[in-house]
């Protein structure tokens, strides 16, 4: 048996599994940032591998914490997908993530994206995105180049101790613009 994820106590704990589905719970962790639906069709627990980089699509209106604190993240090989999507396809970087991811304009900017090494064992849930909906729209994550979406459960604490995110990734977080990936 390997070691424990950091985060292990979170998936004894049926709120974060709700939230990666999608269930707009999120309301109680009052950040300021816009809920939606969205979420993985069907979440399943992986363990993030140690030393690989993890990408996030965020707003540069958004505070240090929640753009690494948040917990929607996806992998370099998601990454990729949508990369090579966009040039191939002729569209902006940001767009291309907004149609893999489901992100609707209400949602966030995306006009950032951030990365980060992991440092430390931690698991999250993982899986193919569900149908975005807001009050004015409806997004459908793209259905013919499937990518798997990431939600890491227990990155900001709701007590006194230090978040998790803090603690995780390396200090070599690099954040660019998601137009055009470079460096803000």
């Amino acid at each position: 048996m390997g070691t424990k994820a950091l985060n292990d106590i979170c998936f004894n704990q049926p709120h974060w599994k709700l939230i990666a589905q999608g269930i707009n719970i999120e309301r109680w962790f009052n950040d300021g940032q816009k809920v939606g639906s969205g979420g993985i069709r069907t979440p399943a627990r992986v363990k993030l591998k140690l030393k690989h980089r993890y990408y996030r699509f965020v707003s540069s209106t958004s505070t240090r914490a929640a753009q690494l604190g948040g917990g929607w993240w996806i992998s370099f090989d998601t990454f990729n997908t949508i990369r090579h999507f966009a040039e191939r396809n002729h569209l902006e970087f940001s767009y291309a993530a907004r149609l893999f991811l489901a992100l609707p304009y209400e949602w966030t900017r995306l006009d950032r994206v951030v990365s980060a090494q992991l440092l430390a064992p931690i698991d999250a849930y993982a899986g193919e995105g569900n149908v975005a909906k807001t009050e004015k729209d409806k997004w459908t994550p793209i259905q013919h180049l499937k990518v798997t979406q990431l939600y890491i459960p227990g990155l900001i604490s709701n007590s006194n101790l230090k978040n998790l995110y803090e603690t995780i990734w390396e200090k070599d977080i690099r954040t660019v613009y998601a137009h055009n990936r470079k460096p803000v």
